[in-house]
């Protein structure tokens, strides 16, 4: 029998994607994109055309597994769920008994984007009363500079690029990252407008574009003040947005004035005429759109530099509605109550917190010491930073390592207990884009593989064996959907009401393509903010990056590193496909010569954290003096079993306390084959 179904991809992306699937006798035989939804357009990224082939695959983890080896090796033997559940209780409470409840940390991310299964493990923690985990590796840095400025505001909509004259990709490699917005920039162009790309590096989104600012990496604040700067001395902001739609002008304008042009100009990596060419451009053109990306704000000034293009974006009048005007980050077209989706109610004593991105500190040096790491919806060995030392926190052998994955990981050969999760084709769930204006409900596709069940089924199957009587734990999924939607703003009424079915395509209440400034809900953008911290400046402004502008650690380490996406890998999903592939490391032709490194070589990138292996790739994509490695390829033999976040630091963003990916000082090496090592 062949019958199609609709499902959401789960996967941590903004486009969030409505698939429709062919069923054949039960098995998924084709998936494609939605054609009836407004933003997948009946299309999907390179990624996620055979994310069938993958639920189905003979690879996944289908039954629970203990360890019978020695951490590290990978070495597991098959036990019965009931087994699993016994091990899980008796451990957990013994945990419990003689170290206290934080002594348990649980550890996810965005593995499964679906709400319920993302916070499904909340209610057991609270209850339990393990250390509360902050969840702030991605965007915390981001939101947290644009909503200073604008407010709980949703970004401009997408579909404004359209009409666009002018259309910016600030720090997003659409093409990799943001594919469904891609048609928008098409539709603009082919009516004449211009596409440029302002990044540190060309990547392939900067290839397809008709120009490419190359910044330096963490110079995006120096470059929107730049532009706010010329487009000042020549007046060619909106005063009648500033005036009558915002407050604190006046504060930034009197920075502005006061630093040097010259001085922001350098900051950017970019010559004189490239930012003034940039500054002509947005007085051209009025209807420009500007989509800019998480990615720029993973340094320790990266907060600052989404204040600043926001900022920018504000003065230029970009929110106030006009046709082909626009900023976009984050849609925020569902903003949710955290405190109902994550059962904040029912936590009992205060617990410590401990921020996801510092995870080897907390395994390593945190005192009392956490004794049992509870992993889903995430492989921290591989997305963490510092990964070297969340290595070696996860050797300890009195830290008891409870696993829930679908596939064989880095982190599962450390993991004490591994159980079988579901994927996203065989759980129920609703899912909302952070890049578009849409959300939906699935069921399952298909019947859950093996002994496979959903982070959902887990926790609420161990909350009961545990005890925890409290109602939440006897809630089916579709009624903890019904418990969140009063949690959900934007959702339209007769959704509210009725709720949402499989299948509905719901447009959040706060669409609105041609809509106002005024007709938001808040208050006027705040070009000055009194944060109520005193260590936040009230305006944009220029501040040192804590370890590409020092001075010591450039003498030892004088390349600068970012670590961008790329096509094959979503974060770490997917790394199973390239079981023995190390990536490559984009290094610029002179810096490569000065090296005696060679297209191809195997190079050896290290600095005081760590080290890992990927094959040059001698390139003028890149600019003098920076690294650019691509893709978070799993650790393997080729790769001297680390990954590029061996190199990644543990220092957090300016707000958010988010991660920094692409701030690392590194030294690269040709690494010699053993007939090449010179005797001594």
């Amino acid at each position: 029998m062949i019958e199609t179904k609709k499902t959401i991809c789960p996967l941590d992306c903004p486009d969030a994607c409505s698939i429709v699937t062919t069923l054949e006798d039960g098995r998924i035989s084709n998936i494609v994109g939605d054609p009836e939804h407004p933003f997948t357009q009946g299309f999907l990224c390179k990624k996620v055309r055979t994310y069938h082939d993958r639920a189905q695959s003979h690879e996944r983890v289908l039954f629970p597994q203990k360890r019978v080896g020695k951490k590290g090796d990978g070495k597991f033997e098959r036990i019965s769920w009931d087994e699993a559940w016994t091990l899980l209780v008796e451990r957990l409470s013994s945990i419990k008994s003689e170290y206290g409840g934080e002594a348990l940390l649980p550890y996810s991310y965005a593995g499964n984007m679906g709400k319920v299964n993302f916070h499904a493990g909340d209610p057991f923690f609270n209850t339990y009363g393990a250390s509360q985990l902050k969840r702030t590796i991605c965007s915390t840095a981001a939101k947290a500079g644009w909503t200073l400025h604008y407010g709980a505001n949703p970004g401009c909509p997408p579909e404004k690029a359209r009409d666009a004259d002018l259309i910016v990709a600030w720090g997003i490699n659409i093409k990799v990252t943001n594919i469904h917005f891609m048609p928008f920039v098409v539709s603009a162009r082919r009516a004449g407008a211009k596409f440029v790309v302002i990044d540190p590096y060309r990547n392939v989104t900067a290839e397809a574009a008709d120009d490419h600012y190359k910044i330096r990496p963490g110079g995006d604040t120096a470059l929107a003040l730049g532009i706010l700067k010329i487009l000042l001395e020549r007046e060619k902001l909106d005063n009648e947005f500033i005036e009558q739609y915002s407050q604190g002008f006046d504060s930034l304008k009197a920075y502005v004035e006061s630093i040097d042009l010259e001085t922001l100009i350098v900051k950017s990596g970019l010559e004189s005429a490239r930012v003034r060419e940039l500054a002509e451009l947005f007085a051209k053109y009025p209807k420009s759109f500007i989509r800019i990306g998480i990615g720029l704000t993973r340094n320790t000034q990266g907060a600052m530099s989404v204040r600043a293009i926001t900022c920018l974006s504000a003065a230029l009048g970009l929110f106030d509605g006009r046709k082909g005007g626009g900023a976009l980050l984050s849609s925020n077209a569902f903003p949710t109550n955290s405190q109902i989706l994550s059962f904040s109610s029912m936590i009992g004593n205060p617990t410590r917190t401990i921020n996801m991105v510092k995870l080897g500190q907390a395994l390593t040096d945190t005192e009392p010491p956490v004794k049992a790491l509870f992993v889903y919806s995430s492989n921290p060995l591989s997305v963490a930073p510092d990964s070297g030392r969340v290595r070696r926190g996860l050797q300890r052998e009195d830290l008891f390592t409870i696993v829930h994955e679908q596939f064989y990981t880095p982190t599962t050969r450390y993991a004490d207990l591994l159980l079988p999760a579901t994927t996203s084709f065989e759980n129920e769930d609703i899912y909302m884009g952070y890049g578009h204006f849409q959300m939906g409900r699935i069921e399952p596709v298909i019947e859950p593989r093996g002994e496979a069940i959903s982070n959902f089924d887990l926790f609420q199957t161990l909350a009961r064996k545990m005890g925890f009587s409290d109602a939440a734990f006897r809630q089916t999924a579709s009624e903890r959907i019904s418990t969140y939607l009063p949690a959900i703003s934007g959702l339209p009424e007769k959704h509210r009401a009725e709720g949402i079915k499989v299948g509905d395509i719901i447009t959040s209440d706060l669409f609105d393509v041609g809509g106002d400034f005024s007709s938001f809900d808040g208050d006027k953008f705040r070009f000055s903010v009194d944060s109520g911290d005193l260590e936040v400046p009230a305006i944009p402004c220029l501040l040192p990056n804590k370890e590409f502008d020092d001075i010591e650690i450039t003498k030892q380490f004088p390349f600068a590193m970012i670590t961008p996406p790329n096509s094959e890998l979503l974060n770490s999903t997917f790394g199973e496909r390239y079981p023995d592939k190390t990536g490559v490391v984009l290094i610029h032709p002179d810096d490569a010569a000065a090296l005696g490194i060679k297209d191809g070589d195997r190079s050896k990138i290290s600095n005081g954290r760590g080290s890992n292996i990927r094959l040059a790739k001698v390139s003028d994509k890149t600019q003098q003096g920076l690294l650019v490695a691509e893709g978070i390829y799993w650790a393997n033999d080729a790769s001297n079993h680390s990954g590029i976040n061996d190199l990644t630091s543990q220092e957090i963003t300016d707000l958010g306390e988010g991660g920094t990916f692409h701030e690392s000082r590194v030294k690269i090496s040709k690494e010699l084959a053993v007939a090449e090592v010179p005797r001594t």
